[in-house]
């Protein structure tokens, strides 16, 4: 749900135009049909319900955390830099990333309820929902090497460190395993978890391979998907938890995640930018790779989000479908002189016969009235 703390996986961004964006869409939930621009920046026009900080009892996320949100919201939970024309990354040092919470609804892409989580001077992102809807687990940056793992209690808005050299958290669909990459071993750690998804039992090695990094289980539970960081390139696998097996992705994948309603995976793809996948077979195998979402130049993605127009590439990262295999939620980046200089999340609507993108990041600043461009990676809670 979604960079080491060096690359971003962005590559340059070569023309596409949107009927590239949609070449090789894989299944049958997704329609070929890709002939044209669809829908409008209007169309992603926030209800603009919700004020800044409001507190629980005015509206906020936690005010309600056993759901009742009705058919088609949901709630989700990113990183974002409200306050200034920060990076919001991963970096540490000079970003100023904090959580907040709000609930999307799916259909047309408006946001309601957001409320500011977290405000602190380190940084803090890559925020994992408990299933239990009451718990956000998220990554403190307090500079680019130094990495713990902090706890949300939605219900008291209190926040702790759960866990010390620390990163990349997801906890098992049944709330019962709390999984993360040990920074120093660089191995993903695995732990009971209980008291509501805020106490943890003692941890021990998933696998024995080194450098596994951002998880993410199968709706099932019994499939995990990480990448593994070989020679500075990160190279996804699928782990079945119950035959022990690792099955290796490809090179130049990483952030991967799992469909919803499927074993088909998406991932970043370093060579060449944008959004591959792969479909997992429970014999241990997969299919072949094929693109599920091209990057874009900034004058096609500005016409959704005007920020993007001076960018010279504008690439789609961190996938992460929500409530559906039809509704995927990118962090896309601005590229300048080959750094990235801030992200704004995109909701990519698959429902119709052509893709619609909707700008949830700028619906989330305008809505919040923060002067900062970027929101970060996204946890929907499924």
């Amino acid at each position: 749900m979604r960079i080491v703390t060096s690359p971003m996986w962005a590559a340059t961004v070569e023309a596409m135009s949107l009927r590239s964006v949609c070449l090789g869409l894989f299944t049958a939930w997704v329609t070929a049909a890709c002939t044209g621009a669809s829908g409008n920046p209007s169309d992603a026009s926030s209800d603009a319900s919700s004020q800044p900080d409001v507190g629980a009892t005015d509206g906020g996320v936690d005010a309600n955390p056993d759901g009742n949100l009705g058919a088609g919201v949901k709630k989700i939970v990113f990183a974002s830099d409200f306050d200034t024309n920060g990076g919001c990354r991963d970096h540490g040092t000079g970003d100023q990333c904090d959580l907040y919470t709000a609930e999307l609804t799916l259909s047309d892409g408006s946001v309601r309820r957001i409320k500011r989580e977290t405000n602190t001077t380190t940084s803090e992102s890559y925020p994992a929902w408990n299933p239990n809807g009451k718990v956000v687990y998220y990554t403190i940056y307090k500079d680019p090497k130094a990495k713990d793992l902090g706890s949300l209690d939605l219900t008291t808005g209190a926040t702790a460190t759960l866990l010390t050299n620390a990163s990349w958290a997801t906890v098992s669909p049944d709330g019962s395993t709390f999984l993360y990459n040990d920074v120093k071993t660089s191995l993903l750690m695995t732990a009971p978890i209980t008291g509501g998804g805020l106490t943890l039992s003692a941890a021990s090695p998933l696998t024995g391979v080194a450098s596994q990094d951002d998880p993410d289980y199968s709706s099932d539970g019994r499939y995990l998907v990480f990448h593994q960081v070989i020679s500075d390139a990160a190279v996804a696998q699928v782990f079945d938890t119950q035959t022990k097996k690792t099955t290796s992705w490809g090179q130049g994948s990483g952030h991967c995640g799992f469909a919803i309603d499927s074993l088909n995976t998406l991932c970043d793809n370093s060579s060449s930018g944008g959004i591959l996948s792969r479909l997992y077979d429970t014999n241990g195998s997969f299919g072949p790779v094929s693109i599920f979402l091209a990057d874009m130049k900034a004058n096609v993605i500005s016409a959704y989000d005007g920020e993007f127009a001076p960018c010279q590439g504008v690439s789609f990262n961190y996938p992460t479908f929500c409530g559906d295999d039809k509704h995927l939620i990118v962090s896309t980046s601005c590229n300048q002189n080959g750094e990235v200089t801030f992200s704004r999340l995109f909701l990519v609507d698959y429902s119709g016969a052509s893709p619609i993108y909707r700008p949830l990041g700028k619906t989330l600043a305008e809505s919040y009235k923060g002067k900062g461009k970027s929101s970060w990676t996204v946890s929907c809670l499924r």
